[in-house]
């Protein structure tokens, strides 16, 4: 038992010294000595904040700058850059004032240098910059307010409507360069807007008037008269009836033959398998479960495609929805158009074929939500597009459309598109009525 004990006792002395060496090695391996300062400090201001360059210090320990500060709310933020940059950028200052930065070198034992104490003005608040640059438009049956955000920040847009007794204040969050909101569902009668913006700081400007808006009004065109443009009827009497007795392989006369390309005033095929032109204003799209084979199919004829549709009348158009091939998981994708033109035409006199009075409209594309369901819905609702995006108006009354396809999804030759609705008015600026005229989500859409 004694000699056990004489064990036990050495075995505890050694553990201790040991123990007491570690001790000591790591005492004399940590390091307390600061890093030292980064030099060449220089601020350069910008909307709500700004960014300093500066030297990394020598030491080779040095990990990150980091810079100290307090904003107008009390809050103290806290910004740091890698051992890698030379730049550090400061943010959430709500005043275009003095304020006092503190900036430290930081090693990798957490050691921090003495603070160099710099006091930056910034220029105007992020919420204010974007706020100068706020327009509210006046949209169809809607309002619309754009913005630019140069910087790209994280702000909130605050738009107060009221008309009459009726007030509502509509929200929304954007970090794009520009971006825009509309409120839909509004009547044409002056509404009284002003908006204010917050940033993620809590900064926020003052409210500002827009004074009174009024929303345009229009209304789903009626497709009861649209009928396809054939070629023949496309080049009036300019067309070769007798060159052939199938229509189908009749062209125009020798002289006018230079248009008659797809690029230009030529069809793209009117059927392909199950796919008909006929079907693209038929108030009806092709969904899944049902399946319904319900679009234009151009086959293997390449980008870009034409299809050319009389109205049967005049009409100004505001706007359009589009609606895509949903069969066999072919959702933004596929034989699915991605980009088009829209170009419009007021030829009065047809017997020499419509080339007259052509205009484009705009180009268009169908962009994927990144939300799964809001892409869902997007595609159950029908994609909708201001022909005038940037200045939402009226087009010159009009009786032919052009619909030009540039760019499939899949990349291939081929050219899918379910359906087409256009809004406005008629030509006199009156609107007619038509409950048949496709304008959303159809009962059945699983």
């Amino acid at each position: 038992m004694k000699r056990n004990n004489i064990i036990f006792l050495s075995l505890l002395a050694t553990m201790a010294a040991l123990f007491s060496l570690n001790s000591c090695e790591d005492e004399a391996s940590g390091d307390t000595t600061p890093p030292a300062k980064v030099t060449n400090v220089i601020f350069t201001p910008q909307f709500g904040g700004g960014y300093f360059t500066y030297t990394a210090p020598a030491d080779e320990d040095f990990l990150y700058t980091r810079a100290e500060y307090t904003i107008d709310t009390g809050a103290k933020i806290s910004k740091t850059s890698s051992v890698y940059s030379d730049t550090l950028f400061i943010e959430g200052f709500g005043q275009e004032k003095e304020y006092e930065v503190n900036i430290f070198s930081v090693d990798r034992n957490n050691n921090q240098s003495e603070a160099i104490s710099m006091k930056v003005t910034p220029l105007a608040p992020t919420t204010m910059a974007v706020l100068e640059t706020v327009q509210v438009l006046p949209g169809f049956s809607s309002l619309v307010v754009d913005w630019t955000n140069l910087q790209e920040k994280n702000v909130t847009i605050f738009v107060r409507v009221k008309t009459g007794t009726t007030e509502a204040t509509k929200i929304y969050a954007s970090n794009l360069i520009k971006d825009r909101f509309m409120i839909d569902g509004l009547k044409g009668e002056p509404h009284e807007v002003s908006v204010y913006i917050k940033d993620t700081y809590e900064n926020q400007t003052e409210e500002k008037s827009f004074g009174t808006v009024t929303p345009h009004i229009d209304g789903p065109i009626s497709k009861k008269t649209w009928s396809f443009l054939r070629d023949q009827l496309l080049y009036g009497n300019r067309w070769d009836y007798n060159s052939d007795p199938n229509p189908f392989e009749q062209e125009p006369f020798e002289e006018f033959k230079g248009t008659y390309r797809k690029d230009s005033m030529m069809n793209a095929p009117m059927s392909h398998v199950e796919g008909r032109i006929e079907k693209f204003w038929d108030n009806e799209y092709d969904y899944e479960p049902k399946l319904n084979l319900n679009y234009f199919n151009t086959g293997q004829v390449s980008y870009p495609f034409s299809y050319f549709i009389d109205l049967g009348r005049e009409v100004k158009g505001s706007r359009f929805k589009v609606w895509q091939r949903n069969a066999w998981g072919m959702l933004y994708g596929g034989e699915n158009v991605e980009i088009w033109e829209i170009w419009i035409s007021d030829d009065k006199d047809a017997s020499d074929g419509v080339f007259d009075g052509w205009e484009l409209v705009g180009r268009y594309r169908l962009i994927q939500p990144s939300n799964v369901i809001e892409a869902r819905n997007e595609a159950r609702n029908g994609h909708e597009y201001i022909f005038y995006p940037e200045n939402p108006q009226f087009t010159k009354p009009f009786r032919y459309l052009r619909y030009k396809g540039i760019k499939q999804f899949g990349g291939g030759n081929s050219g899918c598109t379910s359906e087409i609705t256009v809004f406005g008015t008629e030509a006199d600026g009156t609107i007619i009525e038509d409950p048949e005229t496709l304008t959303g989500v159809r009962e059945g859409w699983e």
